[in-house]
């Protein structure tokens, strides 16, 4: 196991910290990001009060520093960012997870979770930090998964996923982003022989329950958590299933899924249906769900093979799904999965909705803000934000944005 290493903190940080260090104790308030696609692994973001249009040049910029290789998107609570990079450490490449100041992006923390792993399409992390209270659940792309304190990056405890789950190391690393529910943490452990996917205890990483016999090593989408007839459901995407379970770790239903390597997560359509999306000609579908007496029946209402969500999952809002089909962003209705509108020329990008609009970053960095109405693709704004390739969603959090790339994290001001 990779010994521990943080950056020794400047006397000036470490006394502003004994100073304030009741606001920089990381519980989770309205406005926070302290996961993986926003509070409710949505996309969405309730904040008001933003730009409706930007001026020429784009909105203002706060900060920009450089930034380690990697994949994970960035997590906000309170005045902290935690997100995951690699870099080098005593020679050797390997993966951080850190804290950094929300207002400067000065680095406040680093923790070495495991070794760094290359790949064709990038290097580094791939998951995303999990806040809950005082602590952020890590994952490396080796399976290295830690409980670490939010004030300095010190383990709680950790272990390997491929030592406890039996799961071999996916071809392009460790993805999933845990869930936190109450007192459980969800997450896909991968592993056979009833190991698919685990709840562990938060506090101590101890496993309460393991359910389903997935494909012999683990996928790239992460679960989301939704209440349905009343009860609480985990829903995810795994082999060739479409699947759900409860908080017991008992399967409630599942629907066949075509094979192939889906990255997008599953997006709930109230109050009862489930879009789901997958590149490589998986496409998307809509299914509803009854419960009744302890029984399940799952109906589809509809599929296409013309929205085809690649790494960036869609948003919901009003009725229509706004995500990318490979390279092309699109508006499709919820009643029966038509395009609205179509806008080609961002590669693949992602996106995230909020007051009224979508915040759109394209694979090349060029960040966008747009009205989110079925009506057109209607741009309110544009900037080159970032260089390199950008294959992860925006973060918002108490009016600001935050981007990175492949080499740099960059924070914007959206309420002018």
């Amino acid at each position: 196991m990779m010994a521990i290493s943080r950056h020794a903190w400047s006397a000036t940080l470490a006394a502003a910290l004994l100073a304030g260090g009741a606001t920089l104790v990381a519980e989770t308030a309205e406005h926070d990001w302290p996961q993986f696609r926003g509070p409710n692994r949505d996309g969405v973001s309730t904040e008001t009060g933003l730009l409706d249009a930007w001026p020429e040049g784009g909105p203002k910029e706060l900060w920009r520093r450089p930034l380690g290789e990697g994949y994970s998107a960035i997590a906000v609570v309170g005045d902290r960012l935690y997100t995951m990079y690699a870099g080098e450490h005593d020679g050797e490449a390997v993966e951080f997870a850190a804290a950094f100041a929300a207002g400067s992006g000065e680095e406040l923390w680093r923790t070495v979770v495991g070794k760094k792993k290359d790949t064709e399409f990038g290097n580094g992390p791939r998951s995303t930090p999990t806040v809950d209270g005082d602590t952020v659940y890590v994952l490396g792309s080796f399976g290295d998964f830690a409980a670490l304190a939010t004030a300095d990056g010190e383990p709680r405890w950790r272990f390997k996923l491929t030592e406890r789950f039996g799961s071999r190391v996916p071809h392009w690393g460790f993805s999933t982003s845990a869930l936190v529910d109450g007192e459980l943490l969800i997450l896909e452990g991968g592993g056979p022989e009833g190991k698919s996917y685990a709840a562990l205890d938060k506090r101590t990483g101890e496993v309460r329950w393991t359910f389903g016999d997935g494909p012999p090593e683990p996928g790239y989408n992460s679960p989301i958590r939704v209440e349905m007839n009343g009860e609480p459901r985990y829903v995810y995407v795994v082999g060739d299933k479409l699947n759900c379970i409860d908080d017991k770790g008992n399967e409630v239903w599942s629907h066949p899924w075509p094979r192939g390597e889906t990255h997008a997560m599953p997006v709930f359509v109230p109050p009862n249906k489930i879009f789901a999306s997958g590149a490589e000609g998986v496409g998307a579908m809509l299914v509803a769900v009854s419960e009744n007496g302890g029984e399940a029946t799952v109906e589809e209402v509809w599929k296409t093979r013309f929205m085809k969500n690649h790494f960036s999952s869609s948003v919901l809002h009003e009725g229509y799904i706004y995500g990318f089909d490979n390279a092309t962003l699109k508006a499709i209705s919820v009643a029966d999965g038509e395009t609205a509108w179509a806008k080609r020329g961002l590669g693949k990008g992602s996106l995230i909705y909020a007051d009224g609009h979508l915040i759109v970053l394209s694979d090349r960095g060029k960040l966008l803000l747009l009205a989110a109405t079925p009506e057109g693709y209607v741009e309110q704004g544009s900037v080159q934000a970032l260089d390199g390739r950008c294959w992860t969603a925006p973060t918002l959090s108490r009016g600001r944005l935050y981007l990175r790339s492949q080499s740099e994290m960059v924070s914007y001001d959206l309420r002018g």
